[in-house]
């Protein structure tokens, strides 16, 4: 009976084990299907270069990262200016990577160059004024690249528009490592926090740890940062050993063995706590070997162990009862062990290789600013800054459903909206318009955009910048054109001039369609009109043609003009308004004469007086606020004021007062 009862739970266990495999098999399958679904829509795992050719109109601007040898100028400083586009100024970056290339292999060639080392491109309907001069700049902080002056297909691995939110460990009192990495690539120090794990949010894209000795009590918040929070570590030197070995003594099956299956050799004997019983030797085994060229965080030049044979640990290697997780990528591998349990300088994955979770990835060595060549040291701080940008790209906010007019008339009302995924929610819009137009609600994720008026073919740009509850940002683009509406008539000019004590009208047409008629109307104050007199348009017409009509009683002194057109349907339209100058206004005792009228930056009084004494002088805005004011010394006879200064002005309607005792002179003038 008792043999009968092993031989069933022996059967039982065989099938259960059946069943755990065809499981493994299914979800093997699954990863393989969703994988390749992933890879056909360019969205594929951020450890797999996939790209898709995209075309670039002439004008881009090309960020070299192939330059050596590499320098902190040349290979770093590019980081930083990313960060400050994206950030500061909503500059999308295309990072373009060349799948099937080898170690630094070229990514593309444009003007007999060849660009390599994963370059990043700017679009050229992003670099307005204030980009170029970004863009200049950081030229001077040692950034090279060029304009392109003609189009260029280039095979793009993602576009940019988030920059993750790290934060640095504290708990070791090493963050200066990490801050120096920054700092050489000009980050500002508000890119970056500084705390404990018990301090991590869901909110936090990017825990960064160059040094220390974890423990669960400590570090046990990473478990979730990984699989609840989907987010990104990055770390260095011993802690990564002593992190591979932690447990949670309450729970033995959670360990932050993120990237193999039984922890990591120690660095040292007993470091590394009652599980992890082995330990390595201090220094790697050649060859030194960098594989996956065209892997993201593999974009950098030449070699990078050079940086890592500083510190307590500069090299990782599994247990001898583990060995690495099958999705972990082994980028810089040393001559120790065997695959899949090699020695390495460099690797990553996601954190118990599981696909869903963030990233982890380790760089060994204490500091990579602190040891081999320049070229070494530039090198694995590339790879840092690589995979913050992928933190970046996976953490982003979803924009989808975007639907924007792409041709519009001027003045007409079309609808935009989109919606934001990802991220935290807790989601607000902005919307904007490169040319101007108005928004319904610009904070609306749905709304209207009336087009602004224009006088010919105009394109523009629409951004929407959305924030999530964690303050992250995402924005996406969309060019759009405006379009003149066809005008009753092109009227080329509206005059007038003041002969014998008329005011002769004058104005041509270039073009007319259905005109009707123009009427001319009169004001003495700009702001209240009559009709004066009406004159038979031409109907259609190309060719110019000339109208007149005469004021044989214009007003002393404030005399507006303005022309109005009508269709044979009815339709108006009006045109600005002019100004014409009577010479002499005379009255009283006093003659007062004011130009040029319209003004721009200042303007002339000749006043005749019959006596001596003080003018005063202000001039009002259409608020009644005093714009500027003078007194001036007045001899009996013709006298000349300069008041000047006024560029600052807006262009509008003014008063100018003069007084001279109980004399007051009332005057109208245009800035234009």
């Amino acid at each position: 009976m008792k043999k009968q009862r092993i031989k069933t739970r022996r059967s039982m266990e065989i099938r259960m084990r059946n069943v755990i495999r065809f499981r493994y098999f299914i979800a093997a399958l699954s990863f393989f299907l969703i994988g390749g679904i992933v890879s056909f829509l360019n969205l594929s795992y951020p450890e797999k270069a996939s790209a898709a050719t995209e075309s670039f109109p002439s004008g881009a601007y090309i960020i070299n990262m192939g330059i050596t040898p590499q320098t902190y100028a040349n290979g770093l400083k590019p980081y930083g200016m990313v960060y400050d586009l994206m950030v500061n100024y909503n500059v999308p970056i295309k990072w373009v990577i060349e799948p099937t290339k080898a170690k630094d292999g070229t990514d593309f060639t444009y003007s007999t160059v060849a660009y390599k080392g994963g370059p990043f491109v700017i679009l050229a309907e992003y670099i307005n004024a204030t980009v170029s001069a970004r863009i200049a700049y950081w030229a001077t902080q040692g950034v090279s690249g060029i304009y392109t002056t003609s189009a260029v297909n280039l095979p793009v691995y993602a576009t940019i528009t988030n920059f993750p939110r790290i934060i640095i460990d504290t708990v070791s009192k090493n963050e200066n490592i990490i801050e120096a990495y920054l700092a050489n690539a000009g980050f500002p120090t508000t890119s970056y926090e500084k705390g404990s794990p018990s301090l991590l949010t869901n909110c936090h894209d990017l825990w960064v740890n160059p040094h220390g000795d974890p423990t669960w009590s400590s570090h046990g918040y990473l478990n979730n940062l990984v699989t609840v929070s989907k987010s990104y570590i990055w770390s260095g030197c011993h802690a990564v050993s002593v992190m591979e070995g932690v447990k949670n003594s309450a729970s033995p099956f959670e360990q932050l063995n993120f990237l193999s299956t039984n922890g990591l050799k120690c660095y040292s004997s007993t470091k590394c706590g009652g599980s992890i019983n082995e330990t390595h030797s201090g220094n790697p085994s050649g060859p030194t070997t960098h594989n996956f060229p065209a892997d993201p965080i593999m974009q950098f030049m030449g070699t990078m162990s050079g940086a890592t044979n500083s510190g307590s640990e500069k090299w990782y290697i599994p247990q001898s009862t583990g060995q690495w997780r099958t999705t972990t990528k082994r980028l810089v591998t040393s001559g120790d062990g065997t695959t899949p349990g090699e020695g390495v300088m460099m690797v990553y994955g996601p954190a118990y290789g599981n696909t869903n979770n963030g990233y982890v990835m380790y760089e060994a060595g204490h500091d990579l600013d602190g040891s081999g060549s320049t070229a070494d040291k530039v090198a694995a701080q590339r790879a840092f800054f690589n995979f913050a940008l992928l933190a970046g790209i996976t953490k982003q906010i979803v924009i989808n459903n975007i639907i924007v007019p792409s041709n519009l008339k001027a003045n007409e009302v079309g609808n935009v909206q989109a919606d934001a995924s990802s991220g935290t929610p807790g989601y607000s819009y902005k919307w904007t318009s490169s040319i101007g137009g108005t928004f319904g609600n610009s904070n609306s994720r749905s709304t209207s955009f009336k087009a602004p008026s224009v006088v010919s073919t105009s394109a523009g740009i629409f951004t929407l910048v959305v924030t999530d509850g964690c303050a992250r940002k995402n924005f996406i683009t969309a060019p759009f054109v405006i379009t003149p509406i066809a005008l009753p008539i092109t009227l080329k000019n509206f005059s007038g001039k003041s002969e014998n004590n008329e005011v002769v009208l004058s104005w041509i047409t270039s073009s007319e369609v259905n005109n009707d008629h123009f009427t001319i109307e009169k004001s003495s104050d700009g702001m209240r009109f009559e009709t004066i007199g009406q004159v038979q348009g031409s109907g259609n017409s190309t060719h110019d043609i000339k109208y007149s009509l005469v004021d044989p009683k214009p007003g002393i002194s404030n005399n507006y003009y303005r022309l109005k057109q009508t269709d044979y349907d009815g339709k108006s339209e009006t045109f600005d308004p002019i100004y014409i100058k009577i010479e002499n206004i005379e009255s009283g005792n006093q003659v007062i004469k004011i130009f040029p009228n319209p003004f721009h930056g200042k303007f002339t009084i000749d006043y005749k007086s019959e006596l001596s004494g003080i003018v005063h002088f202000k001039l009002y805005n259409q608020s009644g606020m005093v714009q500027t004011s003078s007194d001036y010394e007045c001899n009996k006879g013709y006298n000349s004021f300069v008041v000047d200064n006024l560029e600052g002005l807006t262009s509008g309607i003014y008063l100018a007062i003069l007084c001279k005792e109980d004399d007051k002179k009332i005057i109208k003038l245009l800035k234009n």
